[in-house]
């Protein structure tokens, strides 16, 4: 399970980092689009954070159905 929290943490990184210039760009009157590429990445990187984290979640609930269960 630490291994799903270090790579949900060092997927973020990335992920930040496409933000926030495309986020600049959007609030700025730059009128140039969003490349195919971020998006695509963005996508990709949120995807694999959403799955990291119900695979944490998952993992937490059966390490605490099975503290109850021995108890």
């Amino acid at each position: 399970m630490e291994d799903l929290l270090i790579f949900r943490i060092f997927l973020a990184f990335p992920l930040i980092g496409l933000f926030i210039p495309d986020a600049g760009m959007l609030l700025s009157d730059v009128k140039h689009p969003i490349s195919a590429n971020h998006t695509i990445i963005e996508i990709t990187l949120l995807t694999s954070i959403i799955v990291c984290s119900i695979g944490i979640n998952y993992f937490k609930r059966k390490i605490n159905n099975d503290s109850l269960i021995s108890a």
